[in-house]
């Protein structure tokens, strides 16, 4: 009896360690991604933050960007450069009216890439999740578009 308990808890375990590794990513929001979930759409990622003017002009674009293709071929999703506590960082997103994710922590290491030097930056990952371009400086809907449409 002891024994087929112990296989219970172990395969249990097993399955909420499976169930664990697939958010990687977090938004500030509390909604929770994993890779598998952008699979065949294109990702745009953008580096912003609150000091860079071009940032601030781009949000626009990009909350058009996002709303114009969040349930089709591509998502957008936001990162803070300089990495602000949750708090704050809420505090940016409703203050300047980002209606794209953003998530709480920097995913560089999980998508292979190195931070940008200037901002902002955006990254564009392929349907197969392979960085596929990178912009510097500010972006349109309209650029995007159509980088993703010759692509």
């Amino acid at each position: 009896m002891f024994a087929k308990l112990k296989k219970v808890v172990f395969i249990l375990l097993l399955l909420q360690l499976i169930a664990c590794s697939r958010t990687e990513f977090t938004d500030a929001q509390g909604n929770e991604f994993g890779w598998d979930d952008f699979r065949g759409r294109w990702l745009v990622i953008n580096y912003w933050a609150e000091w860079c003017k071009p940032c601030l002009e781009e949000i626009p674009e990009l909350n058009q960007l996002y709303q114009h293709h969040r349930n089709d071929s591509a998502t957008v999703l936001g990162i803070n450069f300089d990495r602000l506590d949750l708090a704050e960082l809420r505090r940016q997103i409703t203050a300047l009216n980002v209606q794209f994710p953003v998530l709480q922590s920097d995913p560089e290491q999980k998508l292979d890439y190195l931070l940008p030097e200037v901002l902002p930056t955006t990254y564009i990952f392929d349907r197969e999740g392979k960085l596929a371009h990178k912009l510097v400086g500010p972006q349109t809907q309209a650029s995007i578009e159509a980088y993703l449409e010759d692509n």
